[in-house]
């Protein structure tokens, strides 16, 4: 008799010749109905894929790149009002960075002389600055790497947003996996975690979990960087007119005082 294999996420039970004819046809019909590029959330400090929470609110990923982007909002964050940013800015590096060319009106030249870039300035109150200052990291999946150059190559991008407050999480990880193991970051498998933060509400932290294993799997990751570079510095395609977005915000009714917006 066949052995009876159960699955815990979704109580099935089938038999274990059964359950190998359907994993190939499975496999395949989660690849048609995947998304182009994969968004990962941290929304409230639960991580999730396509709006699902992740089991553990952790990963395994490969970061391919991590791009630098300064976002700046006018007016006071309204959950009941979403725009897009008044200005933005995109880098691979952080060096002479400027608003990019889809910014309408450019509170600034440059964003080192820009006054939203100045602490204190954040309209919330404090020392922060009104303009964030965040990193998008394009990644693939952990488990390709144990699945071979194939596996790699064809595996699905996905995108990260970091909320500030993580970005020295971040950096930290790149140093010590430098000092470590004498990597860049896409030729390692990370383990990414969200975990409560008194301060911030939660923080995204980062383990180096195992390197590359051949100039195969090497080679199957450089030649996703092109198309993970592109992602990483994807613009808004327009932004809001930061007098428009002041005004309507003067005209609304009082509220109490919103939250600070989480990046």
């Amino acid at each position: 008799m066949n052995a009876v294999v159960s699955t815990q996420a979704s109580g099935l039970a089938l038999p274990s010749d059964v359950l190998s004819a359907l994993a190939e046809e499975a496999r395949a019909a989660a690849a048609t109905e995947r998304p182009a590029v994969g968004r990962i959330g941290l929304k409230s400090g639960v991580m999730t894929y396509a709006g699902a929470p992740v089991a553990g609110n952790k990963m395994d990923a490969i970061i391919l790149c991590a791009s630098f982007r300064n976002v700046w909002y006018a007016g006071r964050y309204d959950p009941n009002n979403i725009v897009n940013p008044s200005c933005f800015a995109l880098s691979m590096s952080d060096e002479g960075m400027v608003p990019h060319g889809n910014v309408t009106k450019r509170p600034a030249d440059a964003c080192a002389t820009c006054p939203n870039n100045e602490w204190g300035s954040d309209p919330n109150g404090g020392r922060g600055k009104a303009c964030k200052q965040t990193r998008r990291l394009i990644l693939l999946p952990g488990h390709a790497m144990d699945q071979g150059p194939e596996a790699l190559a064809t595996a699905e991008l996905a995108v990260m947003d970091l909320p500030v407050t993580s970005v020295k999480n971040y950096s930290t990880y790149v140093n010590t996996l430098t000092a470590s193991a004498n990597v860049p970051t896409y030729a390692a498998v990370a383990e990414i975690s969200v975990s409560p933060d008194a301060k911030t509400q939660f923080k995204v932290n980062f383990r180096a979990m195992r390197v590359v294993p051949s100039m195969e799997h090497l080679n199957a990751i450089k030649a996703r960087m092109e198309s993970a570079r592109t992602l990483a510095l994807e613009p808004y395609a327009q932004t809001s007119d930061p007098d428009e977005v002041e005004a309507a915000a003067a005209a609304a009714p009082a509220r109490a005082p919103a939250g600070k917006r989480k990046y």
